[in-house]
Formats: C-alpha cells, structure tokens, sequence
C-alpha cells in the first residue's frame, strides 16, 4: 500500500475581487452617499440631493457641487453624465466679483476713549500717541477661521450644532461667497452665513464683537450677503432671532426686516436615522 503523500494539499488560487463599480453608490449613513471609486458623494439637503464631485473644483478651488436633484434616483442617473460631460462652465465668479466690497477702514474712536478736549487717550495721549487701531476687513470664510468664528459666537451667546470645522467648510462649498467674516489682524470680530436652499434665503450666526458694535458693521454683513443671495437667483430673505433678544430685534427692523407670524419647529437628528419615524 502506497504511504499517504505528506505534501500539503494544494491551495486554490485567490479569486481577485472585482473592482467598485463606479457608478453604484453606497450607504454612507442617513442621507449620506458615495460612489464606488469614491469620486462623488450624494448628499440629502433642504432643497433636494446634492452630487459632490472630488476632482473637479469651481472657480474657488472647493468641490464642484451640482444640483438639487429631487430624487436619490435622478442624482444617480446624472453620475455617468457628469463623469463624461464636458468641464463646467459658470458666471459665479464674476457674480462674486461685481459685490461690493468693504474698503478696510480704521475704527473709529469712542467716546469713552477721549477726554473732555475730544484728543483721544486723555492726559495719557498728549504724552504718548496711542497706536493706530487696525482696520477691520470683511472677507470670505477661511479653513483656519473655526476656532476664531467659535470664540467670537460663544461670547455674543450663539452656539449650535453645525459650528465644527468641517461643517463650516461644507456650508462654504453649497454656498460660495456667502460666509463671511470680519477680521482685525488675526482676531475675528464679525460673522454672517448666508445659505440658499434654493426657494429662500436664510440669514445665520450674524454676530459683531462689542468693541465693533453701533459702526454700521453689522449692517454691511447684512446688505453683502444680500447681494451675494440676489446674484443667485434669491428672492426671500429671512432671519432667525431667539425669542426675548430685543437688541437683535431691533436691529433686524433697522435694516428693513419685519416680523412674520410663521414659527420656527427644530429637531435634532441622529446618526442612522432612516426617516421613517
């Protein structure tokens, strides 16, 4: 009789997996997907889903961003289009480029800083010339400005969720040019976002340092935002103001916003939530 062979027994050969097909998408979580290959991602906003595409970017360098298409299927659909479509073509950034823009302006001195003569310093002044105060200066939204727009929102009483950093950034790829800040050297003394979700256009987290406050700065955030939301296609602005703010109210009504009798129903949702409930 023939010994057993003590050779191992032969491995079948790995099967290679095939590769992710582009064009399906995979669940990312609740309202969140991506393609295959990783180059988009569908996400589910107010005003319908949003396509995401990673290696192409609008003339300000962030993900180009197309939609809203109403349903998750016609997102789908218009993948292999967009993979194969010709480069896009767009006016936003000679939109972007006919706003205003807000001439850098040293603050004006305070009343609190002169003496009885109107020399700012007082007594201290004629001794010595107090520095020139920097100019403040109203830009678009940074990568590195989250901590500043944080600190600035927790001294004026704001905060929600939404504040983190890659929160910030996403708001600025769905709506280029419209979060802005304002800035005295490297500390940030003024904000506003402004979002479209493509009926009406929505005012948030407006907030002016108090050292800036009564100059007419808030007022500029407001009317440049506006411009920004009229060059794409805005109609209705609104803007939400916590109950009991009577300063805020009253400055809402100063620069032209009035009282509507809708009011406002938040929930907050959790990841995995499928919307069913």
């Amino acid at each position: 009789m023939a010994p057993e062979s003590t050779k191992p027994a032969a491995r079948k050969a790995a099967v290679p997996k095939p590769p992710p097909d582009p064009l399906k998408l995979a669940r990312v979580s609740a309202g969140s997907y991506a393609t295959g290959d990783g180059r988009f991602s569908v996400e589910q906003s107010s005003g319908g889903w949003m396509l995401t595409d990673a290696e192409r970017t609008n003339e300000l360098g962030l993900p180009l961003v197309r939609g809203p298409f109403a349903t998750l299927d016609a997102a789908r659909e218009a993948l292999e289009a967009l993979r194969s479509g010709p480069a896009p073509v767009s006016d936003l950034a000679e939109r972007i480029a006919a706003m205003p823009k807000r001439e850098a302006r040293p603050r004006r001195a305070r009343a609190s800083d002169r003496d009885g003569r109107g020399n700012a310093g007082g007594a201290a002044a004629s001794r010595k010339k107090a520095p020139e105060p920097l100019p403040v200066v109203i830009r678009e939204f940074r990568s590195r400005d989250g901590e500043g727009l944080r600190a600035l929102w927790e001294q004026v009483g704001f905060g929600s969720l939404g504040d983190d950093d890659m929160s910030l950034r996403r708001f600025a790829q769905r709506n280029p040019g419209l979060l802005l800040v304002a800035s005295q050297g490297t500390q940030v003394v003024g904000s506003g976002m402004g979002g479209w979700d493509g009926r009406r256009g929505w005012i948030y987290h407006l907030a002016v340092a108090e050292a800036q406050r009564r100059e007419g700065l808030g007022r500029e955030l407001v009317r440049r935002i506006e411009v920004g939301l009229a060059a794409v296609g805005c109609r209705k602005v609104n803007a939400t103001v916590r109950g009991g703010n009577a300063e805020a109210a009253a400055f809402w009504r100063s620069v032209g916003y009035e009282v509507n009798e809708a009011r406002q129903y938040g929930r907050t949702l959790t990841v995995g939530e499928d919307g069913s409930g």
